[in-house]
């Protein structure tokens, strides 16, 4: 046998199968993949530092419906300036009908990190009360 029949027995790389090597990216796409990568970075890099930025932060820790004209939210308040804070408390119906709201002032005096229970007065039967948000209070 010469050597131009044992080419033709090889198969060629280029024809995909099991053995071929796999396609390299080009330049331009590793830049535009960096670029990607870098830019998503950025963007949350500018989400995390703006959180961080936060005076206030709160997480809701449970509710309790004493009766159909009351409402009971429980949260966790942190306070990250040297200021007082004001949460606004919702209770909402079974439809999402906001059916009571509250205001609850937080003190700095008694601690940063605080857990609050809070009464919200309803005019129909709640379903949940949450907090609506938290803001410091100048």
């Amino acid at each position: 046998m010469s050597t131009s029949e044992d080419d033709a027995l090889v198969p060629d790389a280029d024809e995909g199968e099991e053995g071929a090597s796999p396609r390299r990216m080009s330049r331009k796409a590793k830049i535009w993949g960096w670029a990607g990568v870098a830019a998503l970075v950025a963007v949350a890099s500018w989400f995390g530092w703006g959180s961080a930025q936060q005076p206030v932060r709160w997480n809701d820790v449970g509710f309790a419906i004493n009766s159909p004209t009351s409402a009971e939210a429980t949260f966790d308040v942190y306070l990250y300036k040297d200021k007082d804070a004001v949460c606004h408390l919702r209770a909402l119906s079974s439809k999402f009908a906001e059916v009571g709201v509250a205001d609850t002032i937080v003190k700095l005096a008694n601690g940063r990190q605080q857990r609050i229970t809070a009464s919200i007065v309803t005019t129909e039967e709640a379903t949940t009360a949450v907090v609506k948000y938290c803001e410091a209070v100048d």
